[in-house]
């Protein structure tokens, strides 16, 4: 049997597994960090802020849900100053969505993330752990 759905059903039931995926309570943020060569001291960045579960364990403890990057981050030479701000998704779950929903979830992601976090978001991308 085939079904057609419509553009604006798909984006409704993406953002329902979504929804059910992120539970928004339990997730915080923090800026990350930034050597500056000239100074030779870290500061607080925010043109980059990483999304975890629960509270913060430390950048290797913590559970990452997503990474997002201004354009300001990057030198405005840098191939990625014209497609940020990015959001980067963490693999495992990118693998899921792009289990049940093939590339179809990128779009409905920009608009779901800007309406839960108030970040604009050009880019979505899997974020590849080590």
């Amino acid at each position: 049997m085939k079904y057609i759905l419509s553009e604006n059903r798909i984006e409704k039931v993406i953002f329902e597994y979504f929804d059910k995926t992120y539970d928004l309570s339990d997730i915080n943020y923090t800026n990350n960090y930034t050597y500056d060569d000239k100074t030779g001291e870290e500061y607080e960045d925010p043109n980059i802020i990483t999304f975890y579960k629960g509270d913060y364990q430390g950048s290797y403890d913590s559970m990452v849900t997503f990474v997002w990057v201004d354009k300001y981050y990057f030198d405005e030479d840098a191939p990625w100053f014209n497609v940020a701000p990015i959001l980067e998704v963490h693999e495992d779950q990118a693998r899921v969505f792009d289990s049940f929903f093939g590339d179809l979830w990128l779009k409905p992601m920009k608009k779901w993330f800007n309406e839960n976090f108030q970040l604009p978001v050009n880019t979505v991308r899997k974020r590849i752990t080590i």
